[in-house]
């Protein structure tokens, strides 16, 4: 058998319709968590690369890890929050991670 799902003009049902928008949507909110992910992970290679893995003091390292905080980025045309390492110079300033100023710069 072998029916349309679509109506007489040419247009998907309804709940077809719907159907489409909660897979985009899904498909957005799956983006959006990989992305996530994936900057989270690139954070904390930035942060060993240049001042070293969580706990351990490096002398010679322009900075230490100190804890981690909730960062926010905008992603269309809202924010979504996420958590970052965070890393203080010797003199008491926080200091960039490379990742982190990458994606603040992008206008997701």
């Amino acid at each position: 058998m072998d029916k349309s799902r679509e109506t007489a003009d040419g247009t998907p049902e309804t709940s077809v319709a719907e159907a489409w928008q909660q897979v985009g949507a899904s498909f957005e909110r799956f983006c959006l968590t990989a992305g996530l992910s994936a900057l989270g992970r690139m954070m904390e290679q930035d942060a060993i690369a240049l001042y070293g893995p969580r706990y351990g003091h490096k002398d010679g390292k322009a900075g230490h890890r100190w804890g981690r905080t909730q960062g926010r980025i905008g992603f269309h045309g809202g924010t979504v929050s996420l958590d970052r390492p965070r890393v203080w110079a010797r003199d008491g300033k926080e200091l960039a991670l490379p990742a982190w100023e990458a994606a603040q710069s992008e206008h997701l």
